[in-house]
C-alpha cells in the first residue's frame, strides 16, 4: 500500500474539503502538488502575474437542459451565449494542456451533463489521465443504462439536484422535473454501485433551501438516511449573476426560518454576495471552459461578452492566457498597486469578495451591500 493510500483511508470521505483533499492526495504528483503550493502562496500575496497554473477545471460537456429552472440562466433562457455540445474532440483538445496540473475536472456548469453522449468517454479519459472527476445532474430523464455507466465509467463523484420531498414543492423550482423519477433513478443507481461494490460514484444529494421547501429539511435528511445517499448537503439559493431586480427575487425565493440568510461572517452566507475577506479563489485555483471554448473568469459568469480568453483562437497557452489583460485586471482589484491601462471586466461588478482596501468599490458593490440591508 503506498503512502497516499494509507493517507487516504483516514481522511473524511464524504465532507466538501476532505472529497477535494482526497484528491489532492489520489490524483497528485511532485508537480502538482509544487504547483498548489504556488498557487495558494499568489493567492495569499495577492499577485496579479502568477507562474501558477489552475488546478481545477470546469469543462462544461453542455449548456442544454431538459429543465426549466426559474433562476438559472439556460432555465431562463438568458444565458447570453450559443447553445452547444461539446464533442469528444474538443473536450480533448480543451482539457490536454491542463491535465498535468490537475486534481480534478468538473464536468458540470450550465445545462444538463448526461445530455452529452460522449458523457462517459470524457470521464475515462480525465480518470485515465489521473485527474478526478465530478459531475451533476437532475437525474430526471436518465435511461437505465446510463445509471449502469454512470458508475462502470469510474466517476468519482456525483451531485443529485433534488430540492424537495414531494412533487408539488420540488417542481416549483425544478419545472418539468419529475420527482418520483428522480427518486427512483436514484434508488437504482445505489442499488446498481452496491451490487457491483463499487466505492465510486460517492453520491451526494443537494438539497437547494428555499422559501416553498425549508419546511421539509428535516423529511429530506431522512429520506436521504433510508435511501443510503453517501452525503446530504443543503446549500442556500442563489441568484443569476448579472439578475437585475435582486430583491425582488430574494423576497421571493430566499427562505425565512433557515439559518444563514442574515449571518453575512457565516461561511455558509452566499444569499446575498457578502463580500467575504482574501482575493477570488477563482482567479487563482480554477479556469472555466464553456462548450464553445469560451473562458470565464469563473464559473458563475456566463454571458460570451463576459468572456476573458477563447481556447480557439489559435494554440493553446495556458500560461499566457492566465497573464493576460482581463485575467491580471480581475487580480489587481485584491491587489494596492495599479496596472496602467487596466481593462474594465466583470470582475469590477462582483461583490462575492472583498477588494483591497486601497481599491474604490464600484457602483454594484454598493447596491450589493444595499441588497444585504433589505434581506436583514
Amino acid at each position: 500500500m503506498s503512502l497516499a493510500q494509507k493517507y487516504l483511508k483516514k481522511i473524511p470521505q464524504y465532507t466538501r474539503s476532505g472529497r477535494h483533499f482526497r484528491s489532492v492526495l489520489q490524483h497528485g504528483t511532485p508537480r502538482k502538488w509544487a504547483n498548489l503550493l504556488r498557487v495558494e502562496y499568489e493567492r495569499k500575496t495577492r499577485a496579479i502575474d502568477v507562474k501558477s497554473r489552475p488546478y481545477i477545471l470546469f469543462l462544461d460537456p453542455c449548456n442544454y437542459c431538459d429543465l426549466r429552472c426559474p433562476l438559472c440562466p439556460t432555465g431562463m433562457n438568458e444565458l447570453g451565449r450559443p447553445q452547444k455540445m461539446l464533442s469528444l474532440e474538443h473536450f480533448k483538445k480543451y482539457f490536454a494542456p491542463h491535465a498535468s496540473y490537475l486534481f480534478e475536472v468538473i464536468l458540470h456548469n450550465w445545462g444538463e451533463s448526461l445530455l452529452n453522449k460522449d458523457i462517459f468517454k470524457m470521464v475515462a479519459h480525465a480518470q485515465g489521465s489521473n485527474v478526478g472527476t465530478n459531475l451533476s445532474t437532475n437525474l430526471v430523464n436518465t435511461r437505465p443504462e446510463q445509471l449502469h455507466e454512470i458508475v462502470e465509467s469510474g466517476l468519482e463523484y456525483l451531485i443529485i439536484s433534488l430540492d424537495g420531498v414531494e412533487q408539488e414543492s420540488y417542481s416549483k423550482y425544478r419545472v418539468r422535473g419529475n420527482y418520483d423519477r428522480v427518486v427512483h433513478n436514484l434508488r437504482e443507481l445505489i442499488s446498481i454501485r452496491n451490487r457491483s461494490k463499487s466505492r465510486t460514484p460517492v453520491i451526494e444529494w443537494q438539497y437547494i433551501v428555499m422559501k416553498h421547501n425549508e419546511q421539509d429539511v428535516d423529511e429530506a435528511e431522512r429520506l436521504s438516511r433510508e435511501i443510503g445517499v453517501d452525503v446530504m448537503r443543503f446549500i442556500p439559493v442563489g441568484l443569476p449573476f448579472e439578475a437585475e431586480d435582486r430583491a425582488q427575487l430574494a423576497a421571493e425565493w430566499f427562505p425565512v426560518t433557515v439559518g444563514g440568510r442574515v449571518e453575512i461572517q457565516s461561511e455558509q452566507q452566499i444569499f446575498g454576495q457578502d463580500g467575504r475577506p482574501g482575493p477570488c479563489y477563482y482567479l487563482y485555483r480554477s479556469m472555466t471552459v464553456n462548450p464553445d471554448g469560451g473562458v470565464s473568469p469563473c464559473c458563475i459568469v456566463y454571458k460570451q461578452e463576459r468572456d476573458f480568453a477563447n481556447l480557439n483562437d489559435g494554440p493553446i497557452d495556458i500560461g499566457a492566457i492566465w497573464n493576460n489583460a482581463k485575467f491580471r485586471s480581475g487580480r489587481s482589484l485584491f491587489n494596492a498597486h495599479d496596472i496602467s491601462g487596466r481593462p474594465r471586466t466583470i470582475c469590477d461588478d462582483c461583490t462575492l469578495f472583498a477588494w483591497h482596501p486601497a481599491k474604490v468599490k464600484t457602483k454594484a458593490a454598493v447596491a450589493g451591500s444595499e441588497l444585504l440591508k433589505v434581506l436583514k
